[in-house]
């Protein structure tokens, strides 16, 4: 028995160190290349990340149990200062990550951004387009992987399963900013129509239907901040309501109806010259109307938090730990009711996630960054579940280590 385990651990670890070296090697192939940048008017900048995925139990991201290869995100962006006041820009994304997106290019955002009015205490503008939601601390730069503050961000808030429902909308800003002596203000509301995918279907209605899943109407998203005068303390309080419409087809188990989802977030980070803290709250109310027995019963209030340090070993080394904990239903915290009503042909453990990390980034040159983490995790509520379709065989305790190498121009 011995000999087997230790078999199993030599084996594992012999591809966790084959798959750092691959890492290495596809980021390390990206041409040395600097920032297009024609004046101060017109610039173009890149990136290419890839990342390794190995997990005890569970998918996450492609096969991940024997190790995967399945996350690699390229993106290359523009901007135009066409005057002072009026910028145009755009990213182009591939993102392959699993069985949830296969790198089929998408446009990231594309937006006119312009600043009515700014001076040294205040300022305010509209942006017209995609437009990347201002949500929490990360939605915002969550694709490139320099600006997150790990390989996969808290899944418990800044769901992967159901990105692109996050990440933009098409339609109108307002933003603005107002300094004092006890800091600076901000705001950023706005109005668009939010972007639905099959990852989206899965998640809220339980499988991909013949029928259409579509938005109803604009969803409105709104963001205040205050940042203290010396940049120590950050906090925000965030918003964004969605409604989706589904039009079942013949053979459809469920009938057409609507799913209301109304998601906050609010977020907080203290930062010193060395070290930082962040914590961040979500809650998410999900209503469903006119599906029938399968889902009408459903109603529920998802809620995420987590508690996140990091520290500067030194100016080019990170360490970075993280405590997170989710729940499918804020008043069933261990799943057993949630479970009961499935009549136990879905697990408890499916309907909330616990997870510590333990992480390290290395910047290696400004240019180029690698970054290692584990993770341990008690229920599988974070995972895909067009991923994980056969949720009764999910593993409650599973493990997950992840690489990733990024490159920036």
């Amino acid at each position: 028995m011995t000999q087997s385990v230790n078999c199993r651990l030599t084996a594992r670890l012999g591809r966790a160190v084959a798959g750092a070296g691959l890492v290495l090697a596809l980021c390390t192939r990206v041409p040395v290349a600097m920032a297009v940048d024609w004046g101060d008017d017109f610039q173009v900048h890149g990136f290419a990340t890839q990342g390794f995925v190995e997990t005890t139990d569970n998918r996450f991201f492609g096969d991940s149990d024997d190790g995967s290869f399945n996350f690699t995100e390229l993106g290359i962006n523009v901007s135009y200062r066409a005057t002072p006041s009026l910028l145009l820009a755009g990213q182009l994304l591939s993102r392959s990550a699993g069985d949830m997106y296969d790198g089929s290019p998408t446009v990231d955002f594309a937006v006119a951004d312009w600043t009515v009015s700014s001076d040294q205490e205040s300022g305010y503008g509209i942006k017209l387009g995609r437009i990347k939601n201002p949500l929490g601390f990360y939605n915002e730069t969550r694709d490139v992987a320099f600006t997150r503050p790990s390989i996969f961000l808290p899944q418990v808030i800044y769901f992967d399963a159901v990105r692109n429902l996050l990440l933009s909308s098409d339609g109108a800003h307002v933003y603005g900013r107002y300094s004092t002596d006890f800091g600076t203000w901000s705001f950023d509301v706005g109005a668009g129509i939010t972007r639905l995918d099959e990852n989206v279907e899965f998640t809220f209605l339980g499988n991909d239907f013949n029928g259409e899943l579509e938005p109803r109407g604009l969803s409105p998203v709104a963001r205040i901040a205050f940042e203290t005068p010396d940049a120590a303390w950050r906090f925000a309080l965030s918003g964004a309501s969605t409604t989706m419409k589904f039009d079942n087809e013949p053979g459809d188990p469920i009938g057409g109806g609507e799913v209301d989802i109304l998601y906050g977030v609010a977020s907080a980070q203290y930062t010193a010259e060395r070290w930082s803290l962040t914590a961040e709250y979500m809650q998410q109310p999900v209503e469903y109307d006119g599906f029938g027995p399968l889902l009408d019963g459903r109603d529920r209030t998802i809620e995420g938090y987590y508690l996140q340090g990091s520290y500067m070993l030194r100016n080019d080394l990170e360490l970075i730990a993280r405590y997170s904990a989710g729940f499918g239903d804020r008043t069933d915290r261990d799943g057993s009711e949630s479970s009961a009503a499935t009549f136990g042909t879905i697990p408890r453990h499916v309907f909330y996630q616990k997870d510590w990390m333990l992480g390290l980034r290395w910047d290696v040159t400004p240019s180029f960054m690698l970054r290692a983490e584990y993770q341990w995790n008690d229920g599988t509520g974070t995972l895909s579940r067009r991923e994980n379709p056969s949720l009764s065989t999910t593993v409650r305790n599973w493990e997950m280590f992840s690489l990733l190498g990024s490159y920036r121009f």
